[in-house]
C-alpha cells in the first residue's frame, strides 16, 4: 500500500491542479452459510479500491480504480493505470460547473481517540471456530421447538476486515483499521398448514461478543409467536413499536435532518430549530464515536473528525447534520452563518464520491423495561413487523403499511395479529410517543429503543 500511495502522490504532484484527495480501501471478507448442520457456502474475497477527487478552478472531478480478483490484487496497479485514473478525474472536473463550496478537509489538529472498532485477534481465530458460529446459530433456532421449527434458512456468519487511508493536498494523511462481524438466521415455523418466519441477528466489531445461542433462539421464538395470527377490528389504538421497527421508522426520519434536504426545502423540519416538534420524551443523536455503532470511525468520509451531535433534545429541534460542502453552502448563502461540518460525510464504496449522511443515528434510551411498556399499553397492539416501509414519503411523512404483531389485553400478550395495516404520518407518530424503553439496539447505522405511542390508526376487519 505504501508503494502505491507514493506512486500516486508523485503523479498528482506533477499535475497542474489546485488540490487533490486520495481514498484507499483495502479489505477482506469471509462468509459462511450453514444448512442442516453442514456448511453450504464458504467464500473468501479480497478487495483493493482507490478513488481520486481533483479540485481545479472551483470544479470537482472524480475517478476510481478497483482490483478484486486475487491475481489483480497481488499485482500493483501500473503507473499507466494510475496516471490514467488521475487524468480521468482531472478531465471530469472540466465537465462540471464551478462551485465555490467545494474544498478538502484540513489536517487533523489532534489525534482522534482510540475506538473499539478493530479486533486484533480476528485473523488469528481458527476458521473452525467461525464455522461453528454459523452452525450454532442454526441449531439454536431449531432447538426452540423441534416439532414446529421445520427448517432454518440463511444461518450465516460474516466478517469484514478493512484498512482505510485518506490523503489530501492540504496535508491530511490518516489511516485506520476496522473489523465488523455478524451472524444472522431465519427460522420457519409450521403448524396446521400455516407457515411463519422469524429473523434475528447480532453484529459486533469483536468476534467473541457474538451470541449465536441468543440469536438462534430469538429467531425461533419470533416464528412460533407469529403462528395463529388474526385480524382485529379497525380502530385507533395505542401501539408499542418494537425497537427494530422503531429503527426502521427512524431511518426514514433521518432524511429530514440532512442539511442538503433542509437547504433544498425537502425537509419539514426547515425553520423549526428551537421548536418543540416531537414528544418531549425523545432525544435524537448522531454519534460517529458510539462504541456500539456499526458506523463508528475516527474520521468521516472526507477526513473530518467524527463527533456526537444532538439533533433533538427532549422534543426540541436542536440542529442538523453537515458535511463540508453543505456547511460551506449555508455559510455562503445565509447571512451571518458560521456553520461547520458535523463529521457527516459518508462513503458508500469506492465508485462514488463522498456525500452527506448519518453515522450512528439513534434515539436515546429511556428507563422503562419492555414489560413495563406492555403494562402501560394495557390494551392495544405490539407492532413486530411492517411491510412497504420504502413507500413512506420522506417529505410529507404520510404512510400506510401492512403490519403484524401481538394483541395486548390488560398488559399481557394475547393472540398474534396479522393482515392489518397501520396508517398515519411519520412526524405525528414521533409526536405521539408517551413511553420510551431501555432496550436501545442498533440495526445498521440506526438504533432505537421500543416506543409506546398513543392514538394510532389500524385498519383491520
Amino acid at each position: 500500500m505504501d508503494e502505491i500511495i507514493d506512486q500516486v502522490l508523485r503523479i498528482l504532484q506533477k499535475k497542474s491542479v489546485d488540490g487533490y484527495e486520495v481514498y484507499l480501501n483495502q479489505s477482506s471478507q469471509f462468509d459462511i452459510e450453514s444448512k442442516d448442520g453442514k456448511i453450504e457456502t464458504l467464500q473468501t474475497s479480497r478487495y483493493l479500491g482507490m478513488s481520486f477527487r481533483i479540485l481545479n478552478h472551483q470544479r470537482m472531478g472524480f475517478s476510481y480504480l478497483t482490483f478484486s480478483s486475487p491475481s489483480h490484487f497481488e499485482q500493483q496497479p501500473s503507473f499507466i493505470e494510475l496516471n490514467r485514473m488521475v487524468d480521468d478525474a482531472v478531465g471530469s472536473a472540466r465537465a462540471t460547473a464551478e462551485d465555490p463550496c467545494f474544498d478538502f478537509a484540513p489536517p487533523l489538529q489532534t489525534i482522534p481517540p482510540p475506538l473499539p472498532i478493530f479486533d486484533e485477534s480476528l485473523e488469528k481465530i481458527e476458521e473452525k471456530k467461525k464455522i461453528e458460529k454459523a452452525i450454532q446459530v442454526e441449531t439454536s433456532a431449531k432447538s426452540v421447538d423441534l416439532m414446529r421449527i421445520k427448517k432454518v434458512r440463511k444461518a450465516a456468519y460474516q466478517e469484514i476486515l478493512s484498512r482505510i487511508t485518506l490523503i489530501n493536498s492540504k496535508g491530511l494523511h490518516f489511516t485506520y483499521d476496522h473489523t465488523l462481524n455478524s451472524i444472522s438466521v431465519t427460522a420457519v415455523a409450521e403448524e396446521r398448514g400455516e407457515s411463519e418466519v422469524g429473523w434475528d441477528f447480532d453484529v459486533s466489531h469483536y468476534f467473541n461478543d457474538l451470541d449465536a445461542e441468543r440469536v438462534g433462539q430469538s429467531a425461533g421464538r419470533k416464528a412460533l409467536d407469529s403462528l395463529g395470527g388474526k385480524r382485529i377490528p379497525t380502530g385507533v389504538y395505542p401501539v408499542l413499536i418494537r425497537n427494530h421497527i422503531a429503527s426502521e421508522f427512524l431511518s426514514v426520519l433521518a432524511h429530514s435532518f440532512l442539511a442538503d434536504q433542509v437547504q433544498k426545502g425537502k425537509s419539514l423540519l426547515r425553520g423549526k430549530q428551537g421548536v418543540t416538534f416531537f414528544s418531549p420524551l425523545l432525544t435524537i443523536l448522531d454519534d460517529g464515536l458510539h462504541p456500539n455503532g456499526a458506523s463508528t470511525a475516527p474520521i468521516d468520509g472526507e477526513g473530518m473528525p467524527c463527533q456526537k451531535t444532538c439533533l433533538v433534545a427532549q422534543g426540541v429541534i436542536e440542529g442538523f447534520l453537515y458535511d463540508r460542502y453543505w456547511a460551506n453552502r449555508e455559510n455562503l448563502f445565509s447571512k451571518g452563518s458560521a456553520r461547520a461540518s458535523t463529521g457527516n460525510s459518508r462513503r458508500h464504496g469506492i465508485k462514488a464520491p463522498p456525500g452527506i449522511g448519518i453515522s450512528n443515528f439513534y434515539i436515546e434510551p429511556g428507563s422503562l423495561s419492555f414489560q413495563k411498556l406492555m403494562e402501560n399499553l394495557f390494551r392495544g397492539v405490539v407492532v413486530e413487523e411492517v411491510m412497504g416501509l420504502h413507500t413512506i414519503d420522506p417529505i410529507s411523512g404520510d404512510f400506510s403499511l401492512g403490519c403484524s404483531g401481538s394483541w395486548i389485553e390488560k398488559g399481557e400478550k394475547g393472540h398474534p395479529v396479522k393482515s392489518v395495516a397501520i396508517a398515519g404520518n411519520l412526524f405525528e407518530l414521533f409526536q405521539k410517543v408517551v413511553g420510551v424503553g431501555d432496550d436501545l439496539r442498533f440495526f445498521g447505522g440506526v438504533g432505537a429503543p421500543s416506543l409506546l405511542a398513543e392514538k394510532v390508526f389500524i385498519s383491520g376487519t
